[in-house]
């Protein structure tokens, strides 16, 4: 088969093939150029799912006829001038097959007017065939149409989704620009109706509540500077976090931006949650929009042609920063409020529990105390006292049900201890206490243990060896494929320590910054090392153990995320009794 050169009509599809994957893509590429224009009021269109219309206007600097004719060539950007630039460019990126991609594939419309111009220009692109530049009456800004997209392209048009599924993947990108430039007034319109509505107050609060509604509403909580200390040379953290209160179950609604650009890095978001580890269930993922700053020459935004994907000269270092700025946020929070929970259906003694299950316990008689003085465990009643810095109010046990939950009274109603899940949560805090200040106990092993070992193992090994010393493990290499383990951290004995040690080597491979996988040992140990459910405890034995867990930094979730406690106030009490 001879060689031939293409014609341009092909060319331009085969590029928009690696720029324009989905109605999104386009979204993506229109709003980054309002943002670069200099725009604070942005609104977006679109018609089922965008395979009809999308429709992009902003009031930016706008362009002049001349730079409306040069936008729809190959390779034209008013972005840089030299390849060098390509190093510290300051704008959201190098957009020069952007628009003539856009219309190589679709009816294409363009008006504009620069900000100090009397006149507007139009133009259109159909499927790659240009019109002429004309005038018109066009308000300052910039506003792009796009109908019938991959409308000459049926392979592609057919792999795309329902509308309301597209509409969907517009409105999460939309949503993350929007919380991420609060600054700017943003609107999104799905077919007539108001999706996505933001003040441009530059408050990070109403541009999130704006996007994700009144569930976020003092459940935010900010990326604030780390301390000289904590903070990583050359990196900086901000945005927010959703509390662990609300949560998702998939990780759509959590963004990443480096420079102001959308990324897409799987350690990252690796680093973000394991600083929520122990806070949260299962399954359950973050609401999130982290803002990166770095410098221009320590990322690659060059490496993806829709640069949805960057390369770091240090990855770990910028996973540690993430990690760090969401621990701090989590450990600022105020726990000041359970979440209440309803009780079971009634039961044969209409509380949902079965007779006999509650362990009565002797309560002694109240005695006079001093004026300020903390009221002794076990008294009969107590009066409200002020919150504990863990956000726990004092407690004052009244006995166990079912040999696994303890039931104690505060000054707001009951709450109901899961003995296993609250004993974890102490254990694992003094663990991780230990294992950080390096003051683990070790454990010679009698009969050195070899363990085989993955490519991807040993690669985490290799750059990982020191770390793996300061938590307790005597390794070394051991042939090709093995190490061989002479000593242990005590807290991981009567475990499957090969099975421990590859676990912690596979966080290492994924990305995980050094505190994740020395949370991961210690919630294990924990687990390992507490009370069962089932246990039968003494009254002393649990007031000790309410003691413990107030004196906790994270007093309600164990290490895996369950909830060490249930609450139920005195107005749920009285509206069972009917009492309301």
């Amino acid at each position: 088969m001879p060689v031939r050169l293409l014609d341009s009509q092909t060319i331009g599809k085969i590029a928009a093939g690696e720029v324009i994957e989905r109605p999104v893509s386009v979204v993506k590429e229109l709003i980054e150029n309002s943002i670069d224009s200099g725009a604070t009021s942005i609104a977006v269109e679109l018609e089922r799912g965008g395979g009809q219309l999308i429709r992009v206007t902003d009031d930016g600097a706008g362009m002049s006829a001349g730079d409306l004719a040069l936008a729809i060539e190959r390779h034209a950007t008013s972005k840089l001038s030299a390849f060098d630039d390509l190093e510290t460019l300051q704008t959201l990126g190098f957009r020069g097959e952007a628009l003539p991609s856009i219309g190589a594939v679709s009816r294409l419309g363009i008006r504009s007017r620069e900000r100090s111009g009397t006149v507007g220009a139009e133009l259109e692109l159909n499927f790659g065939r240009q019109s002429d530049v004309t005038s018109g009456s066009v308000p300052p800004g910039t506003s792009i149409t796009v109908r019938e997209l991959f409308g000459n392209v049926p392979a592609r048009l057919k792999f795309l989704r329902q509308p309301s599924t597209e509409s969907a993947y517009v409105t999460r990108l939309l949503g993350a620009y929007a919380c991420l430039r609060s600054d700017i007034r943003w609107s999104l319109t799905i077919d007539g109706r108001r999706s996505i509505s933001t003040p441009g107050t530059a408050n990070d609060l109403d541009a999130a509540l704006g996007v994700y509604g009144a569930e976020l509403n003092d459940e935010i909580l900010e990326l604030s500077p780390l301390g000289e200390d904590a903070r990583v040379p050359g990196i900086d953290v901000s945005g927010w976090v959703s509390s662990p209160r609300v949560t998702r179950a998939h990780r759509q609604n959590l963004f990443f931006f480096v420079n102001g650009r959308l990324i897409q890095h799987r350690s990252m978001i690796f680093a973000l949650e394991e600083a929520f580890q122990s806070l949260l269930l299962v399954g359950r993922h973050p609401i999130g929009m982290v803002r990166i700053a770095v410098d221009q020459r320590m990322v690659d935004v060059n490496v993806h042609p829709t640069k949805a994907e960057v390369k770091f000269a240090d990855d770990r270092a910028v996973c540690r920063a993430v990690q760090r700025a969401t621990h701090q946020a989590l450990t600022r929070q105020p726990q000041d409020s359970i979440p209440a929970v309803a009780f079971l259906p009634p039961g044969p003694n209409g509380l949902g529990m079965e007779q006999g299950a509650f362990t009565s316990l002797p309560i002694p008689p109240l005695t006079p105390h001093p004026a300020g003085s903390r009221l002794p465990e076990g008294s009969p009643t107590e009066s409200p006292r002020s919150i504990n810095p863990s956000g726990v109010p004092a407690l004052r046990v009244l006995g166990q049900v079912g040999g696994t939950y303890i039931i104690a009274e505060g000054p707001s109603g009951v709450f109901m201890i899961d003995q296993h899940a609250a004993h974890e949560r102490v254990m694992y805090e003094k663990i991780l206490g230990q294992m950080t200040a390096n003051a683990v106990h070790r454990q010679p092993l009698l009969d050195p243990l070899v363990i085989e070992l993955s490519p991807e193992e040993l690669v985490a090994f290799e750059r990982s060896v020191d770390e793996l010393g300061e938590i307790g493990f005597d390794v070394e290499r051991f042939g090709e494929q093995s190490v061989v383990v002479r000593q242990i951290p005590a807290i991981v004995r009567g475990v499957d320590i090969a099975e421990r040690f590859r676990l912690i080597l596979r966080e290492l491979a994924d990305g995980g910054a050094g505190d994740s996988w020395i949370d991961s040992v210690a919630i294990s140990a924990a687990c390992h090392t507490s009370i069962r459910a089932g246990q039968a405890l003494s009254l002393e034995e649990m007031r000790e153990l309410v003691a413990q867990l107030e004196r906790t930094e994270q007093p309600r979730a164990c290490g895996h995320g369950r909830p060490t406690m249930l609450h139920m106030s005195r107005g749920d009490l009285e509206r069972q009794f009917s009492r309301r």
